[in-house]
């Protein structure tokens, strides 16, 4: 299964400002990349049944989302992938946002819904 369905990029209808961005570039991603996939000491990455190809900055986009509510992590995420300041970078973690409220309607992980909110107001 791919980490970022096509169907999220490139094939929703246009809006006033224009057509959805293209995805043109591709990365091997993890699909799932948060603190809880990743080991302590020993740096490991677990559970990668979501392997497979997304848009470039797709795992630093998740693990982004998922630590909003730890900020100096977050701002570490941020230094360590300049990847989330370019506009690929930025169009991957609207996907990202979309993809985690949708989980978020069904339950999972409702804390973070305030924080992607505020996330997507700055990237558009």
């Amino acid at each position: 299964m791919p980490c970022a369905r096509n169907g999220l990029t490139g094939t929703s209808p246009s809006s006033s400002t224009g057509p959805p961005p293209q995805i043109t570039e591709w990365e091997t991603a993890h699909g799932d990349l948060h603190p809880a996939n990743l080991t302590t000491g020993t740096p490991n990455l677990l559970d990668w049944g979501g392997f497979g190809r997304a848009p470039v900055g797709y795992d630093p986009a998740m693990l982004l989302a998922y630590c909003l509510l730890a900020p100096e992590f977050t701002a570490r995420v941020r230094e360590t992938f300049p990847v989330l300041d370019t506009e690929l970078g930025r169009v991957t973690q609207i996907i990202v946002v979309t993809e985690l409220l949708q989980s978020a309607s069904r339950g999972d992980h409702s804390e973070l819904v305030g924080a992607l909110q505020d996330l997507v107001q700055g990237l558009v």
